[in-house]
């Protein structure tokens, strides 16, 4: 992985790819535009992936769990009668204009009447903070809407942050623990872990292959 920045001063210390910022490390692995619609979102799956396949096993709705490093990839719908389960599909509004109606995924549980948000981000380090709180803020619309359309039930939403080199808060143990249970929590995250720094490697020898 490149330390810093690469080798080359004036005009040429802006992101060989994006032309928008400073390349450095933190730019590289996080916040390339150019980036963000590709390798970034791969990374952002397939960590997400794993927990979501993980809550459809809890509920159910799936009967094996992939390896972390699988390609295997959700469908978009999982039901059956007491819960439904999305991946990546829009929420539809019918009470409210909502502009940010896409959260990465979401389950409906009608047997405990409750509707969990799972919003997954992999911000560089010092940035976790300020992607959990971004995130609460852009769906607080879209969490009213669920709750008109979902009268009597609990909306929750889940803001799994971990940064691209795989660190997390004390916080985020608490939320994986609530949605995957005490028992499999610890094992969730570091499978987590393991397909985020896998990507972010891959990243890195990307650009410097692509530059």
């Amino acid at each position: 992985m490149p330390r810093g920045r690469p080798r080359h001063t004036g005009d040429d210390e802006k992101c060989r790819l994006c032309r928008e910022a400073q390349e450095s490390v933190a730019h590289v692995v996080s916040g390339c535009s150019a980036l963000a619609q590709t390798l970034y979102l791969t990374r952002h799956n397939a960590a997400l992936k794993i927990l979501f396949f993980e809550m459809l096993k809890g509920y159910q709705l799936a009967d094996a769990i992939p390896p972390w490093y699988s390609p295997v990839q959700p469908k978009p719908v999982y039901q059956d009668d007491k819960v439904t389960a999305y991946w990546d599909v829009p929420v539809f509004a019918e009470h409210l204009q909502v502009r940010a109606n896409r959260v990465d995924a979401r389950f409906v549980d009608r047997e405990n009447r409750e509707v969990m948000l799972i919003e997954m981000s992999c911000p560089w380090m010092d940035n976790r903070k300020q992607k959990e709180e971004e995130k609460t803020l852009k769906y607080a619309p879209l969490r009213l809407e669920l709750k008109r359309q979902h009268p009597g039930y609990k909306i929750r939403q889940f803001n799994i942050v971990i940064d691209a080199l795989g660190g997390y808060s004390r916080s985020l143990k608490e939320e994986v623990k609530t949605l995957v249970g005490s028992d499999r929590y610890r094992e969730v995250l570091r499978r987590m872990q393991k397909a985020v720094l896998s990507h972010t490697l891959h990243i890195a020898k990307t650009f410097k292959v692509m530059c």
